[in-house]
């Protein structure tokens, strides 16, 4: 649900100036500078994987490169092009970026509302989209994944790649501060795990299955579940049959993927659902577009008695037509399907303490006020978690690079968020919304990136009315060339998992929304999602499903934002 817009949130978007004079006369040249404003140093602790926080720098740590103030004397260098790129970006209205810097204070604005050296630099950053030799984001989610693989939430893969982000960011990008946050995580392991279909007409009497036990589940005893198996199609199916056909037997839930939130509740809540009839397991046909006929697909969930795993959309099939099939016993042959399982899963609660990674590109005239721009860091323990959601988390790293290196600080600070526990209790959001609870108000939009990272389509948007009108004239003309300028209402509570909380406190938020690079289908299109759940938590979620310079324009497009929404 959005906020009532009746009643505008006391700490969103400040009103923007849109009446003001297309052009005006450059009176005087401003030479002044301005300094960054200094950090207070404050007792908060030592981080896990870095020595100090950022608060704790007055200057930057070691290799800082301090940022001229946005409203500063911009370099000759760059005056002119950003001149040009201002003008050419609002369909050639003459934006007054002086020889000497930005003529204009901050009362004085530009026709949609930012001073024009902003839209100077929000210039550059939609230029950058158009550098192919930049690759940066997509090479770094390459190594990462390379060298440690999946980051299951209270892995050590986990910890290591958390270690290499902060690491990385410290060491190469100049005026980012990477930290940790503590997080108190679960440790789920899967163990080993099959699943054998009998068919006596088959070699051996057996048909070996593809299957990924579901995250949280159960495991079953030492032996196995050795049982019958019934198809349903529905929980009312399942209701309707009730104990004298489903206790002692293996529950199938056979469904067509008509969109993932209508069809997760089955997966999610199919354990608990069949053990009130006495089910002694459950098996989940995966969750994915029907081409994606034979891949398994994993997620979370809710712990049961009896446990839980995902198969085939194939073997889904195989199993119902067998049983129907024995139901009609037009043959000796066709036998009722029977199926055992084994699964050496095993949850630990509490098991350790890991992190959520931060990075911070601090804000030169209100550095204590936050834009947050996030994905999760945590993954599925099959394939290597580079499309749900490292993209997400290192697009918002490379926005905020991006920002970094034109050499202008926003006026607010960036944080880049990439959180934990996102794939089953979002823990790292709790944990941020509970450390950081007194500066709730303090931040002024926040942006999670979850759908994949495809060529950029713009945002979803949960805010007051007026912020959502204003921001489609930013994106209109701002973005037009780049992609990513679309803005959309959205009436659900929140548009991201993990920024969920920060919403419902009043936060304006946005989820960033991509292009299907399958068929071009757009937010609205029945089959706009159907490229992401193709490789959604499962094996086939790795490097190869990134385009590196989709990634790159999509980054540009998501700074281009920031830098303005942290302007205003």
């Amino acid at each position: 649900m959005m906020p009532d817009e009746k009643k505008p949130i006391p700490w969103g978007l400040p009103p923007l100036r849109s009446e003001v004079l297309e052009r005006q006369a450059a009176a005087a040249v401003h030479n002044s500078s301005e300094t960054n404003e200094k950090a207070q140093t404050t007792d908060t602790g030592v981080p896990e994987y870095y020595p100090e926080p950022m608060d704790h720098y007055t200057n930057g740590p070691p290799g800082y490169k301090s940022l001229a103030p946005h409203s500063e004397t911009l370099k000759t260098s760059h005056r002119v092009g950003i001149f040009l790129a201002g003008a050419t970006l609002l369909g050639g209205t003459a934006f007054l970026v002086g020889f000497s810097g930005c003529l204009m204070d901050r009362d004085s604005m530009s026709m949609e509302g930012a001073r024009p050296c902003v839209m100077g630099v929000v210039g550059e950053l939609v230029q950058a989209g158009s550098n192919t030799s930049n690759t940066v984001a997509w090479d770094r989610l390459a190594e990462m994944t390379d060298l440690y693989g999946h980051r299951m939430t209270g892995s050590e893969a986990y910890d290591h790649s958390a270690e290499w982000v902060v690491r990385t960011a410290n060491e190469q990008d100049a005026n980012l501060t990477a930290y940790t946050e503590p997080v108190w995580v679960d440790e789920w392991k899967r163990g080993s795990e099959s699943l054998r279909l009998f068919a006596p007409s088959r070699p051996g009497g057996q048909v070996q299955l593809q299957m990924l036990g579901l995250g949280n589940s159960v495991g079953t005893p030492p032996d196995g579940v050795d049982a019958p198996v019934i198809p349903v199609h529905s929980f009312e199916e399942l209701r309707l049959l009730g104990n004298a056909t489903i206790a002692g037997n293996v529950v199938l839930y056979n469904f067509p993927f008509t969109g993932y939130g209508e069809t997760a509740r089955m997966r999610s809540q199919g354990a608990r659902e069949a053990e009130k009839y006495g089910a002694q397991a459950v098996l989940v046909r995966t969750l994915a577009p029907d081409t994606s006929f034979h891949s398994v697909h994993t997620g979370s969930s809710a712990r049961a008695t009896i446990p839980a795993a995902a198969i085939s959309l194939s073997d889904a099939n195989l199993i119902e037509r067998m049983y129907e099939r024995a139901k009609v016993g037009a043959s000796l042959d066709h036998v009722f399907p029977r199926v055992k399982l084994v699964m050496n899963a095993q949850l630990r609660e509490n098991a350790k303490q890991s992190a959520n990674v931060i990075i911070d590109l601090k804000g030169s005239e209100l550095p204590n006020e936050i834009v947050l721009l996030s994905g999760h860091f945590d993954s599925w323990d099959v394939g290597v978690g580079a499309m749900d959601d490292g993209a997400g988390a290192f697009l918002a790293w490379e926005a905020a690079r991006m920002i970094a290196r034109t050499g202008y600080a926003p006026r607010r600070t960036i944080r880049v968020v990439m959180w934990n526990n996102e794939e089953t209790q979002q823990r790292g959001a709790r944990a941020y919304f509970e450390k950081h609870k007194a500066e709730i108000k303090d931040h002024k939009f926040a942006v999670e990136s979850d759908i994949g990272v495809f060529e950029p389509w713009g945002l979803a948007v949960a805010a007051d009315k007026n912020v959502v009108q204003r921001m489609r004239a930013f994106g209109k003309h701002i973005l037009h060339s780049l992609g990513g300028g679309n803005i959309t209402s959205t009436d659900v509570e929140s548009p991201g998992e993990d920024i969920a909380l920060l919403c419902k406190s009043g936060v304006p938020c946005a989820g960033f929304l991509s292009v299907n690079p399958e068929n071009n289908a757009v937010p609205g299109d029945p089959h706009w999602e159907d490229h992401y759940f193709r490789y959604h938590h499962a094996n086939s979620d790795r490097m190869e499903v990134i385009d590196k310079h989709q990634l790159r324009r999509s980054a540009a497009s998501l700074a281009a934002w920031a830098y303005i929404i942290a302007d205003l």
